[in-house]
């Protein structure tokens, strides 16, 4: 006995690739993508910091989603592909459970549709929501842990929990060559 997936029509399943890495972050315009939870900014304001400071001749501009929401709105879509259009690479927070996990793969995927390479910040606990949410917008997308809870708002306790290992991982991220499954065609299921 098999199993039958209504609505199949093939047992492949398109899967897009990501937008080729940058090599280094110096000298770039970096995109900071605030989706809207408290810790987005506050969070977003302490990776700056730490960029501007490895990163001197990098420059920073911000997208803010006034409420995480707002992204299923078509013209909000449309403005994100706008912003990331010129900006060289792209970091989006915060993401946590449920809506705010997955409006921020959908940010993150505007993002790389603009030809711009994104990465997502989210909290620690909702690392299979972030992947699960990639997968339904047909993308293996990348993101970073960080151990800022959603609605961390206190700037000094961040830069605190923004230690050097994850700003590593943050740039590595932005800057590693893509992998087989992220240069992917589409695969077989």
């Amino acid at each position: 006995m098999g199993l039958i997936t209504p609505g199949s029509e093939s047992d492949e399943t398109e899967q897009l690739p990501l937008v080729p890495r940058v090599d280094s972050l110096d000298g770039k315009t970096i995109g900071l993508y605030d989706n809207g939870k408290p810790a987005a900014e506050p969070l977003l304001t302490a990776v700056k910091e730490k960029l501007a400071d490895r990163y001197p001749d990098a420059e920073f501009t911000w997208y803010h989603v006034e409420h995480l929401n707002q992204i299923k709105n078509d013209d909000e879509q449309d403005a994100v592909k706008e912003w990331a259009a010129d900006v060289d690479t792209a970091i989006g927070a915060i993401g946590d459970c449920g809506s705010c996990t997955k409006f921020l793969a959908w940010g993150i995927e505007l993002i790389e549709d603009a030809g711009t390479p994104g990465v997502g910040l989210i909290d620690e606990g909702f690392e299979l929501d972030y992947q699960s949410n990639a997968i339904e917008r047909g993308r293996p997308l990348r993101y970073k842990k960080t151990p800022v809870r959603c609605e961390t708002t206190d700037l000094e306790r961040i830069r605190e929990e923004v230690s050097e290992d994850v700003m590593d991982g943050i740039v590595d991220e932005l800057t590693r060559e893509l992998n087989e499954k992220e240069r992917a065609d589409p695969v077989p299921q």
